[in-house]
């Protein structure tokens, strides 16, 4: 089974479930069918924010794999260089090219260390973002800032927890 026919399969199974789902919804009293259809948001955002973090990931590995093919093509033609010169000049020019396979070497690691720094703060934005768009480190925060966040969250006996409390119900709010 080709990915056309995977994509095709599941997406005649997620029709059917949705139909039947709509049925469900259709028949219940109004407060359950209410919280079957926040239930289907809340997944469907989930759903909507992996998919933007897998291909977030696809991505920088793109770039990444682009980075790491040209240098080592570029290291590649190097070699191939240096191995045509003459005897007398080999040994120069294969430190040369060891030389020039370090440096794009260190190019490519310095590239990938980038690429996974940003598609982590990425998926952090995406699963916690702050007013200011950068990550939120919770557990590094105080006591009061916690509260003042669960305040603005509007989350139930925040007044009565611990700073771990606060933290997890954060967390899942």
């Amino acid at each position: 089974m080709d990915t056309t026919d995977i994509n095709t399969e599941i997406s005649r199974r997620v029709d059917g479930l949705t139909r039947r789902l709509d049925r469900l919804e259709a028949d219940l009293p109004p407060i359950p069918a209410r919280a079957i259809g926040l239930t289907r948001a809340t997944a469907h955002r989930v759903n909507t924010t992996a998919t933007d973090v897998a291909n977030d990931v696809g991505r920088q590995l793109g770039r990444f794999t682009s980075t790491a093919s040209t240098a080592l093509s570029t290291t590649v033609g190097q070699a191939h260089s240096s191995a045509e010169r003459t005897s007398s000049t080999a040994q120069r020019t294969s430190k040369e090219t060891i030389g020039q396979a370090r440096a794009q070497a260190k190019i490519t690691g310095k590239a990938a260390r980038r690429s996974a720094t940003a598609l982590l703060d990425d998926a952090t934005r995406a699963t916690e973002p702050d007013g200011d768009g950068r990550p939120v480190a919770l557990e590094g925060s105080t006591k009061a800032d916690l509260y003042e966040r669960a305040q603005e969250l509007d989350i139930d006996d925040r007044g009565s927890m611990s700073k771990r409390e606060l933290v997890r119900a954060l967390r899942s709010a």
